[in-house]
């Protein structure tokens, strides 16, 4: 049976096995709950998953980027909520692709719409 990469990224965290790339490696964690047939199964699916951790990482630091200068009082218009998912859909489908100079880009343009709502909200935008 062939697995694709939604199924071994949800084979994974079922064990509760986390997945790091670094320095074009697949590191898992905790090492000694990988099976030798998850063991192979990672390692057919390696360039795949470490393009998908890479862009999930710029996701997250964007993300976290976002939420620190987002003003605690912000209350998104139902029209700012649809643009920043807009972005996010797409975002999300340059992840899939595993396009991660797209990922990259659609991250700042978030970031700088969410940055415009804000300045916004604030009457300085």
């Amino acid at each position: 049976m062939g697995c694709d990469l939604t199924d071994v990224l949800a084979t994974v965290e079922r064990q509760g096995i986390r997945l790091k790339a670094a320095g074009g490696q697949l590191l898992a964690s905790p090492k000694d709950a990988v099976s030798d047939d998850l063991r192979g199964l990672l390692r057919s699916h390696k360039a795949a998953l470490i393009v998908r951790l890479e862009c999930d990482g710029i996701v997250r630091d964007m993300l976290d980027k976002v939420n620190r200068r987002c003003p605690h009082d912000w209350q998104p218009s139902p029209d700012e909520w649809c643009r920043l998912d807009e972005i996010q859909l797409r975002i999300d489908a340059a992840r899939d692709r595993g396009d991660v100079a797209a990922v990259e880009r659609l991250c700042a343009g978030y970031a700088a719409e969410a940055d415009r709502m804000f300045g916004r909200w604030h009457g300085t935008g």
